[in-house]
């Protein structure tokens, strides 16, 4: 089996635990991992829910689904992440969404509930849990944030607002993680007006663009 250690390290879950540990750790969590490929459905919508998922390799994507069955992107997940984490700890039983495999990919799944198991002893539960509630705490801050950007009632404020979320380099430069259609997904607006407007900005001077990279202009 692939060696993982340095991506686990890279995981906010194993903050604090020795990397000696990572197995013992994945063994508590009962965890199994399963391989993807690009385009499967790892989970559909209304799908039994029972664990989380890290994901080891790959790209996933997180969406829902409306009474007329257009999707709406949620968010990417790539090596490192956690997806499903919050829901798990819920006890959702049905999943509320589509999980599908943007690449291949590999996935551990990982069973949270042992931690409600007050009789089981394990000397880096609390370790865990402290862990998980801040990765949950996180997840609970985007949703919030997602919220702000899709409250905007113009389509160049939800942009504009979407750009500000993200974290440029030292050089200034956004990197976008969607491509185009998955950000109109994001946004739920029109692919097609999304590029317009995009466009536009770069004329006004708002932002300049090279594929995925961007910059912002601060004022």
């Amino acid at each position: 089996m692939k060696d993982y250690t340095t991506l686990l390290k890279q995981c906010r879950l194993f903050d604090g635990i020795p990397e000696g540990s990572y197995h013992d750790v994945l063994r508590y969590l009962h965890g199994s991992m399963r391989s993807f490929r690009k385009g499967e459905i790892i989970m559909h919508i209304g799908d039994e829910f029972r664990y989380a998922g890290l994901v080891l390799e790959g790209v996933i994507e997180c969406s829902y689904l409306d009474a007329e069955f257009n999707k709406y992107n949620m968010n990417h997940f790539s090596g490192g992440e956690l997806f499903g984490e919050s829901m798990t700890c819920a006890g959702v039983s049905e999943s509320p969404m589509q999980i599908m495999a943007l690449t291949d990919c590999v996935v551990m799944f990982l069973d949270f509930r042992v931690l409600y198991d007050w009789g089981t002893k394990y000397e880096y539960s609390m370790t865990i849990a402290v862990n998980l509630i801040r990765i949950v705490s996180g997840q609970n801050f985007f949703m919030n944030q997602k919220v702000r950007i899709l409250s905007r009632k113009t389509l160049r404020g939800k942009i504009i607002t979407y750009l500000q979320s993200l974290r440029p380099d030292e050089n200034g430069i956004i990197t976008l993680p969607f491509t185009k259609t998955a950000m109109s997904e994001f946004l739920c607006v029109n692919r097609t007006a999304l590029s317009r407007e995009l466009r536009n900005m770069v004329h006004d001077g708002i932002i300049t663009m090279d594929g995925r990279s961007l910059t912002l202009r601060k004022e």
